[in-house]
């Protein structure tokens, strides 16, 4: 496996991130505050026999950024929280995942992940064509590139122009010896850089092609899935059915008021967030494998978390084919899930979940709880300057990397946005990371970076643990199920019902 690091500079361990010294203060910090044992931190009403205390979280997506939530979850299971329900996009649902599989629920599982990430040579998940490659290389990491490369086919150009000039008024002047002599070289090199301009046009109609036909994508992201599977398969999930069992098994679970509350209907699950183009759904994963399959073990679990993080143009579209659409089971689950008009698709093909819903939230919103056990929190991966305006006002001029980025940003974050907007309490449980400084798409991140990002959501995590309220979270959520009930004209009701109340 090749390193990122240079000869000179040996590549990291997970002892350079768990011990450098900015984080090692976060865990100071919070052990000054909250005891050397976590004892003075309440974060839940939901506790298991280890004195774990337990949330709900979801994880937001964001390319290589995806570090730093490993740095955030890692400080979290320092101070003793575990994770109940899980979800994620992309990224997130890169996390979500292996903290699922990895071990045991009441187990931490950020160090073994990190080191899974230190082995990572992040530059071998571009596995497009050489070419390609060295594309998404310098329009990432060379600021002038696009200039640069505009430059270039000017260049080439205003030569062909040159050339043809050039060869005119050698036919002008041929009566001229000089101009005899100087024809055919001037003449000969038209030639050559025609030839060369052809090779090139038909070289990009090559990739095009190959571009439309692989699924709009410029790398297959097959090193990305086969890494996914050999790690799922080391901890023992090669199945759908083998997924949900980790996710579900939880420890004996106590509560800490079992006159108003009760463990019993707490259960552990994931949802990985992906988009499907075919039939133009929002696809969650496991839930919804009948969809494609009568027997969901027939797909292995990593196909979902490629499924979730196959970004548009960056990653070929993920395919599931072979579905049997004339099987009962696949026509009952598509009209259980979508209604009886969706037309059910031979091919899916899925394209990243946060296309549709990069921060998923609302996973966890369960109208039936009145007094919530756990919290929902939420790790919101911040990669825009907010002190920077000059992209704000209709005069700025935008690049095209800006405004696909603007385009990519008002889709993925608009279902999401509109959730929290219309149940604003659950903010309260959000992290956020900043990260501005860092390309989401910058897949040749040095280990340095990594460190800079793991250490940056270390911080973010424990800057949210030092100011979280869990008793105002609380009552606030109440109040707001309180409120909804009076608008809505309905009567409150007091136990949970639902499979998985928070």
């Amino acid at each position: 496996m090749i390193k990122t690091a240079k000869p000179d500079q040996p590549a990291l361990t997970t002892e350079d991130f768990l011990r450098h010294p900015d984080v090692t203060a976060c865990i100071s910090q919070l052990k000054n505050k909250f005891g050397e044992n976590f004892e003075n931190l309440f974060i839940s009403d939901t506790l298991d026999d280890y004195g774990h205390q337990y949330v709900n979280l979801v994880q937001k997506g964001g390319g290589v950024l995806g570090v730093s939530l490993v740095g955030y979850t890692y400080i979290l299971e320092q101070a003793g929280i575990r994770f109940l329900r899980m979800a994620g996009t992309s990224a997130g649902a890169i996390n979500t995942s292996l903290i699922v599989v990895i071990g045991k629920k009441e187990e931490p599982k950020s160090e073994k992940i990190l080191k899974h990430l230190c082995d990572l040579n992040f530059f071998d998940l571009v596995d497009g064509p050489p070419v390609i490659r060295w594309l998404i290389r310098n329009f990432i990491t060379n600021k002038k590139f696009e200039t640069n490369l505009k430059e270039f086919f000017d260049g080439l150009l205003i030569w062909l122009i040159a050339l043809v000039c050039l060869d005119m008024i050698m036919i002008s002047f041929r009566a001229m010896e000089w101009a005899r002599i100087l024809l055919p070289v001037c003449v000969a090199l038209t030639i050559i850089h025609l030839i060369a301009m052809g090779a090139f046009i038909l070289y990009l109609n090559h990739l095009f092609r190959s571009l439309r036909q692989s699924g709009h994508g410029v790398n297959p992201g097959n090193f990305f899935f086969e890494w996914m599977k050999k790690i799922m398969d080391e901890n023992g999930v090669s199945t759908v059915t083998a997924l949900n069992e980790k996710a579900s098994a939880i420890p004996h679970l106590n509560v800490r008021n079992p006159a108003t509350q009760n463990a019993d209907t707490l259960a552990g699950d994931i949802t990985i967030i992906t988009s499907e183009l075919v039939s133009e759904n929002k696809v969650e994963f496991p839930k919804m494998a009948n969809l494609f399959r009568e027997r969901v073990d027939d797909l292995h679990p990593a196909h979902f978390v490629r499924a979730s993080m196959s970004i548009p143009i960056f990653f070929e579209s993920h395919v599931i084919d072979n579905i049997d659409t004339s099987s009962e089971s696949i026509r009952n689950a598509w009209q259980e899930h979508f209604g009886d008009d969706q037309e059910i698709p031979a091919i899916a093909r899925f394209i990243d979940g946060g296309m549709l819903s990069n921060f998923p939230i609302n996973i966890f919103y369960n109208p039936r709880v009145v007094e919530p056990r756990l919290p929902s929190w939420g790790i919101d991966l911040e990669d825009e300057d907010p002190s920077r305006q000059d992209n704000k006002t209709e005069i700025a001029p935008w690049s095209f990397t800006i405004y696909l980025g603007k385009l990519f940003n008002t889709i993925r974050y608009y279902y999401d946005k509109d959730f929290l907007i219309k149940n604003n309490v659950f903010k309260k449980g959000i992290g956020k990371i900043p990260l501005f400084e860092f390309n989401w798409l910058n897949f040749f991140v040095s280990d340095q970076e990594k460190l800079k990002m793991f250490i940056r959501g270390a911080q973010a995590a424990c800057d949210f643990l030092m100011s979280f309220d869990w008793p105002k979270y609380q009552q606030d959520r109440i109040q707001m199920k309180i409120t909804l009930d009076k608008s809505t004209k309905t009567d409150p009701i007091k136990q949970p019902a639902a499979a998985h109340p928070a």
